[in-house]
């Protein structure tokens, strides 16, 4: 758990995304690639500047194609929008989702290793095809939004043993969502800050890091969904409009933090508390302790234990009565092993208690708040048998135990009644498996290739009475790349994904939904 330092929702785990400096790359790197099917075209431009004392980077890059290509059917409904819906012999046509787009642009300005400034701009669009798995109607729908982020960081150091940090962001975010022929857009604006201070002890043996954070958000238009949307899709009727509000919403969030971090010899400990003070769910304390220890230089041992709380749905926070925030509570005991470089091993098994957690779902809405307890095993290893051959592979084993989901859902509006709708909890896969390998057998190509698995999973719909039952699938990967193509410092690379083309099914929002074709896409790069 690292929710400790990085606030709620870190129950699982960080991915710190850093962006590349002026003294990563200090020149110019271009890209053009296509992909199949969907005539999908794309480009990319990266530049760096190291001027000694402050550094830039820029990049810049586009796609554009067919990514679904479902023929939908029914093309008009929401009529005017406000009092009524098309007819249904009038919604019926022919018309594919469209192409997406996608285009970004994000760069980074440092000077020394106290100061930077960094952010991004961000617009895309993706049409697809739904289906609610009626009498085989299939519409089209839409993602998309407007991003910009911009970050400040600072850091001083006060003296050898100590340094204050400083981060700053501004999110502006504008999602759309387009239904058939309406559109729903929404306004986002987050604000963030934090300071945290850092001070070794005891000639680097031990480390104290706090902070104090604030973070504002703020909602506009949101929409919440109080109707089954398919059922409308299906009804004869012209007046009846699927419910849905739109509402707005703001949200602050208040927390102090601190983590201190020990070493006894070949012990390392650890001990992190954090308090959130909100302002519309109970403030509350999470904390987590760990222990590692390194017998040797080729064994280490973890052990770590934490809680964390997620924020609520949207639909929570606009309900009448905010219920207790869902909690887990994490234990984790991991043992690595690295007999050398080129080989190694990891296993660890972790459980999982999770307090008041709540679902959604687009027909019953909130469930109603439950528990369960998830165990799992995860074990990862490398070899490489020679210096042209890297091996890795990944295998993941879960269960879980608890009380069926409830839903107290509202039947009918007109008169108003009730019914509760039970079903298990969807835990997903219970076994993932990968192996991957790369092999280089002339200095100028490179074969990289991906074996995945993931076993049989069964959808509870709380709109159906019968479990969905999707079997496991295999999936493979294939990229080559082929350095110096034409001229000096060009590279080729062609990667083909889902080779087997195995029809396989995932999860979809009303009804199971086809995984992504085979595609292959090809790129050629150059950095100048």
């Amino acid at each position: 758990p690292g929710s400790v330092l990085w606030g709620p929702d870190a129950f699982a785990g960080i991915v710190n995304v850093v962006p590349m400096t002026g003294k990563d790359l200090d020149g110019v790197e271009t890209g053009i690639l296509y992909k199949g099917p969907g005539d999908q075209g794309g480009f990319y431009l990266n530049a760096g500047r190291d001027a000694g004392p402050w550094d830039a980077f820029l990049s810049v890059s586009g796609r554009k194609g067919e990514e679904d290509d479902t023929s939908c059917n029914i093309v008009r409904f929401w009529g005017d929008g406000k009092n009524a819906v098309s007819p249904f012999d009038a919604r019926i046509g022919d018309e594919k989702p469209g192409k997406a787009h996608y285009i970004e642009a994000s760069g980074r300005l440092s000077y020394g290793n106290w100061l930077s400034v960094s952010g991004m701009l961000s617009d895309y669009k993706r049409p697809y095809a739904m289906s609610g798995d009626k009498e085989n109607l299939i519409w089209r729908e839409s993602r998309g939004a407007l991003l910009g982020f911009l970050k400040l960081e600072a850091r001083k150091e006060l003296d050898q043993s100590s340094a204050i940090r400083f981060t700053g962001t501004r999110t502006c975010l504008n999602p759309e969502y387009e239904i058939i022929d309406r559109t729903f857009e929404q306004e986002e604006r987050t604000s963030y800050a934090e300071v945290i201070y850092d001070r070794s002890f005891l000639s680097g043996q031990s480390l104290l890091t706090g902070g104090i954070s604030y973070r504002k958000k703020h909602i506009v238009d949101a929409p919440v969904w109080k109707s089954y949307f398919p059922d409308y899709i299906t009804q004869k009727v012209t007046s009846f409009l699927p419910l849905v509000v739109e509402e707005d919403y703001e949200t602050s969030l208040w927390s102090l933090f601190g983590q201190y971090t020990q070493k006894i010899g070949d012990f390392d400990l650890l001990l992190g508390l954090r308090q959130d003070n909100h302002d519309e769910y109970k403030d509350h304390l999470s904390y987590n302790g760990g222990l590692v220890w390194s017998p040797g230089s080729r064994w280490v041992l973890k052990a770590l234990y934490g809680t964390a709380y997620r924020t609520p749905f949207a639909k929570q926070l606009l309900g009448d009565d905010i219920s207790e925030l869902e909690k887990i509570k994490t234990l984790n005991l991991q043992v690595s092993w690295k007999p050398s470089e080129r080989a190694g091993l990891s296993l660890c098994g972790f459980s999982s208690k999770i307090n008041n957690h709540i679902m959604e779902d687009p027909y019953a809405g909130l469930s109603l708040p439950n528990h369960q307890r998830i165990k799992g095993l995860e074990i990862e290893g490398h070899l490489s048998p020679v210096r042209e051959i890297d091996l890795s592979a990944n295998l993941t084993l879960m269960n879980n135990s608890g009380p069926d989901e409830t839903y107290h859902y509202q039947k009918f509006i007109f008169p108003p009644l009730y019914e509760d709708l039970i079903y298990p909890y969807d835990a997903g896969p219970r076994r993932l498996f990968s192996l991957t390998g790369t092999w280089r057998p002339f200095k100028r190509l490179s074969v990289f290739s991906r074996l995945g698995y993931s076993s049989k999973t069964r959808l509870f719909y709380p709109r159906g009475d019968t479990v969905v039952s999707i079997p496991g699938v295999w999936l493979l990967d294939l990229a080559a790349t082929v350095r110096d193509v034409i001229i000096p410092g060009m590279e080729l690379v062609i990667s083909a994904k889902n080779l087997t083309d195995r029809k396989y099914d995932i999860p979809g929002t009303y009804s199971i939904i086809r995984g992504d074709p085979f595609s292959v896409e090809i790129m050629l790069r150059k950095r100048w």
